[in-house]
């Protein structure tokens, strides 16, 4: 028994590891400035790994390399699982625009291989720091005159002289932007220019309303060590100062035409299917995409008589470029009908600063034919099943009947009812608890909570599929269709256990 023991724990094991076998690269930036490393991560999964010998990157010098190694052991759905993670980060110096190219690593005697990766080399932009200064802090905008709605960037560059020795910086705040809608875009970004420490920050702003405006200083506090004194451990104290940036004025001027988006955009709409199935989704794709700014962008939704939609929030990527916002707008629809339905067209506007022109993004209507009979897709209730509990009731009633009409005819004994009612009253408490204990246990759904859980799983199982087509005719005013409320809550757990 315990030799078998140890074998099936092996078995758990050696499944594991070849199940998890994979290979990823990732790199620390995809965008690097000019003359600073960038790292590219090599992560395998599995018990032997052999990785490749790199000592350039399409032209670019490789300067260093090192290996990074792990195990962790789960027990996952009654499974003993192993995962070793092997992770080889190499860094280099890409002196220009290039792609990393696909790299074979051997895994458990097995060859697997990476995606090319895509690296941005672009030049500083932070201002050269003078000879004779220590330190620059400042704000700078490509634009000083926008429209009322218009989104712009808004550049802050720290460079710190390497004659700091020991530089620290500390409470940071970022500049006061209140009259505009602000957000950071990305991370801090922190590398060498000439020797010097750069820090940069990007922020994304939109004009509220017309009128002139100020872009409040960013302040911080920048520490140098004091080689005149040292602590108890020997090391040196710092020495802190108050630093704050320059502030910058901003004319915002009223919106020649009002319109949903400002800049230059383009639409693209798609269906995956104009004819389905009764109760089979048809899916729409909404893309927009062009120079601007789209994080405050509604989509209108969409509203049609006998049909139930779905949608997803709205995917949105923002980019800085030369100094222009580049964005994309991505949101999906799912419609379902036992019916045919057209989606209807839509369209929204956009003001071009480059022509001044209003411009209209249409979505064209679409015709979608349903097939099939609703009838055939759902399980009837029996019709002699409600009688059958009418006359079991009824039994129970004339049975009752009979028992009063005996104990009338004998005697009464006092003490009966008064132990058949605390016996009765100690049985309701012991339900009423148990019933109680239930109901905290279990969550009932409701048909639309339990479409929301179950529709995004509809094409993982055939049984979930059914249960969303059952759930949709009865949310359509089909009573004839029967739920079974132990089968949905045993889908809801299934795809919330997945979920988790």
């Amino acid at each position: 028994m315990k030799k078998l023991f140890i074998l099936t724990t092996l078995g758990y094991l050696l499944s594991g590891w070849l199940y998890a076998a994979s290979v990823e690269a990732k790199v620390s930036a995809t965008e690097v400035i000019e003359g600073n490393i960038a790292e590219l991560h090599i992560r395998a999964e599995g018990d032997e790994v052999a990785f490749p010998e790199i000592s350039e990157i399409e032209g670019a010098t490789v300067v260093g390399t090192s290996m990074q190694s792990s195990r962790n052991m789960s027990y996952v759905n009654g499974e003993m699982k192993s995962e070793k993670i092997t992770t080889k980060v190499i860094g280099f110096v890409p002196q220009k625009d290039l792609t990393i190219p696909s790299y074979a690593v051997k895994i458990d005697g097995k060859t697997y291989k990476t995606e090319p990766i895509s690296i941005k080399v672009s030049a500083s932009k932070a201002p050269q720091l003078k000879a004779d200064a220590r330190y620059s802090f400042e704000l700078r905008s490509e634009k000083r005159e926008v429209m009322e709605g218009e989104s712009f960037v808004v550049n802050l560059y720290l460079s710190i002289s390497d004659r700091i020795q020991g530089a620290k910086l500390s409470d940071f705040a970022d500049p006061e932007m209140q009259d505009f809608y602000s957000k950071p875009l990305g991370e801090p970004k922190q590398y060498r220019q000439n020797g010097n420490i750069v820090v940069e920050k990007q922020y994304l702003l939109t004009a509220k309303h017309e009128g002139n405006f100020t872009i409040g200083a960013a302040t911080a506090k920048l520490g140098e060590a004091d080689l005149r004194r040292r602590d108890l451990f020997g090391r040196y104290a710092t020495e802190w100062y108050d630093i704050s940036s320059n502030t910058l004025m901003v004319q915002v001027k009223p919106q020649p035409q009002k319109s949903d988006l400002i800049g230059e955009f383009t639409l693209n709409a798609t269906v995956d299917a104009t004819e389905v199935e009764v109760n089979k989704p048809v899916n729409l794709t909404i893309r927009i995409e062009g120079k601007g700014n789209v994080e405050d962008f509604e989509f209108p939704p969409y509203a049609i008589d006998g049909v139930t939609i779905f949608s997803d929030d709205a995917s949105i990527e923002s980019r800085v470029q030369n100094g222009e916002i580049y964005s994309s707008y991505t949101k999906s629809f799912a419609m379902i009908s036992d019916k045919d339905f057209t989606i209807p067209a839509k369209s929204f506007t956009v003001y071009n600063p480059k022509t001044s022109q209003l411009e209209k993004l249409e979505i064209a209507s679409y015709d979608v034919r349903v097939k099939g009979d609703t009838n055939a897709l759902v399980s009837t209730v029996p019709n002699d099943t409600i009688p059958s509990k009418v006359e079991s009731s009824i039994e129970k009633s004339t049975s009752v009947s009979q028992s009063e009409k005996t104990r009338q005819t004998q005697p009464i004994v006092w003490w009966i009812p008064v132990l058949s009612f605390a016996a009765g009253m100690v049985v309701m408490y012991l339900l009423l608890k148990w019933l109680a204990g239930r109901g905290q246990k279990q969550k009932i759904y409701g048909k639309d909570e339990a479409l929301h859980l179950l529709y995004p799983h509809i094409n993982e199982d055939p049984e979930i599929e059914e249960m969303v087509r059952k759930l949709y005719g009865r949310k359509n005013g089909d009573k004839s269709i029967d739920i079974d409320k132990k089968v949905l809550k045993r889908l809801i757990d299934k795809v919330q256990h997945t979920k988790n």
